[in-house]
Parts: C-alpha cells; structure tokens; sequence
C-alpha cells in the first residue's frame, strides 16, 4: 500500500498567492516579466508566451508583440511561470515582511 499525501485544509505559503489572479499582481510588480498563459476557448486551450502588464479588476493586461491583450480571468486555466521568477518573487516579498 502507497503512502497517502494529506494536505491540511488551512496549508498555505506565506505571502505566496493562491489564485491565479493574486498570481499575476504579484508577477506585474517587476517590468518585463514573461509568462505562458493557458486560455479556455469553446473548442480547446490556447497557449501564448505573454507579458504581464497589469491586472485591473477581473481583467488581466498582457503585451504580445507589439499588441495588448486584455484578458477576462475567468479564461485563464494556467499560468506557467519560469521558476527562477517565482523564486525571486517569494524572497522579495519575505524579505519585506517582517513578521
């Protein structure tokens, strides 16, 4: 028999968000910062290498070229973030908290 993997209802990181779109307001403090986003069309996902501009609402802002994308969050199923950039981000925001 495997061993199970139990998580506790209340677990969570500090300072680390736990939605995607807490995800994305953490990641558009930096200039500059590339995601892949994953979209949810009607007859299949869509994936686009994007960068974050702002979250404004339930509306996320990306730039894609020479263009904007203002995307509804609701259509967002994944955001695929390099882990140097997430690891960065977590220490930043540790080091400003001094809990």
């Amino acid at each position: 028999m495997g061993k199970e993997c139990r998580r506790e209802k209340d677990f969570r990181i500090k300072n680390f968000p736990d939605n995607i779109k807490d995800l994305l307001c953490m990641l558009a403090k930096e200039d500059g910062v590339r995601v892949t986003i994953v979209l949810e069309t009607c007859e299949d996902c869509i994936l686009e290498n994007v960068e974050i501009v702002a979250v404004i609402g339930c509306l996320a802002v990306f730039r894609c070229h020479d263009k904007f994308k203002f995307v509804d969050m609701k259509c967002i199923c994944e955001v695929i973030v390099d882990c140097d950039v997430i690891l960065d981000e977590i220490l930043d925001n540790s080091s400003h908290c001094r809990c």
